[in-house]
């Protein structure tokens, strides 16, 4: 998140690029993309840093936020870092069919751990509501 830059947004067919692979951005995502955008520009119209997310110290340069910075302020909105990844990684098994092997390339994942998200994504692409099937009337 730390290393997004402006040319990994695309607006105009919807993606956001994310370390080199292009995702397409959701209709929550785009709206909340473009708020930040433009609250940016009004706090640091003429900066020169390409970084998506920048922050009063580095508005003046070119290098990305720091960790502490980035952690703090997911912190202070009650998102961790570790939900992120989670979010992440089972977005991307829904998106690609649920494949392990996929995963553990992608997010260097122990094989175990790559087949729980596998097997949970496939369960939400079955079943999305976590409903299960109406068994009948009950004698």
């Amino acid at each position: 998140m730390r290393g997004l830059l402006l040319e990994h947004l695309d607006f105009t067919i919807g993606t956001i690029t994310l370390d080199g692979h292009p995702q397409r951005m959701g209709n929550l995502i785009r709206t909340a993309m473009r708020a930040w955008l433009a609250e940016r520009k009004a706090r640091w119209p003429r900066t020169l840093n390409r970084h998506v997310l920048v922050s009063q110290q580095t508005a003046g340069t070119t290098h990305p936020v720091s960790n502490y910075f980035l952690k703090r302020q997911l912190t202070l909105h009650g998102v961790g870092l570790a939900r992120i990844r989670s979010d992440r990684v089972l977005g991307e098994a829904l998106a690609t069919g649920a494949d392990p092997l996929h995963l553990t390339v992608l997010f260097d994942l122990s094989p175990a751990t790559a087949v729980k998200y596998a097997e949970l994504a496939r369960r939400l692409l079955h079943d999305p509501f976590g409903q299960q099937p109406d068994p009948g009337p009950q004698p």
